[in-house]
């Protein structure tokens, strides 16, 4: 890797080429709530998009920590707020567990890459993915979450958690 765009996309390279690409975060379903007819357009339309798609193509599957500042930020504020100590002391829980599950915790996320030799050509490989599909959608990762994942893909052994404390 060698950077990052004022764009977002991540700069590669590779013997001496230089490369784009793009990190993307797929639509999860519940596959106990879909029909059998959904589930068969979804997996059509992975699969279209497989075969119409130009360029490369990665899917990448990793355990990510689990991240919950959101709720960590509301129970701070409910604890500030409260003036119940019973509710308070409820409160202080709820928030221990949810820095446990974030130090602890790690789900199996995936994700999807793609590829451009240039900018221009990045940017009509995405153009031509987001047209592919109906159903099968996915929105574009953002920078913090891009970082944690190259960090955990070159640092394996070294948690996520610890190099925010460094």
């Amino acid at each position: 890797m060698v950077g990052i765009t004022n764009s977002g996309y991540i700069k590669l390279a590779h013997n001496g080429l230089l490369f784009y690409a793009d990190v993307f975060k797929p639509k999860s379903f519940d596959l106990f709530e879909l029909s059998v007819q959904d589930a068969d357009q979804i997996e059509s339309e992975l699969w279209g998009l497989h075969q119409q798609y130009p360029g490369s193509i990665k899917e990448l599957y990793m355990n990510f920590p689990e991240t919950n500042q959101r709720q960590q930020t509301y129970f701070r504020r409910k604890i500030e707020q409260t003036r119940n100590p019973i509710y308070l002391e409820l409160l202080q829980h709820d928030l221990s567990v949810l820095k446990q599950l974030e130090k602890t915790y790690r789900k199996l996320s995936s994700w999807i890459w793609f590829f451009g030799d240039s900018v221009p050509e990045l940017e009509r490989n995405l153009e031509l993915a987001r047209h592919a599909s109906t159903r099968y959608t996915f929105e574009r990762a953002g920078l913090a979450e891009k970082e944690k994942m190259l960090q955990m893909m070159n640092n394996p052994e070294v948690s996520v958690s610890e190099t925010e404390e460094a």
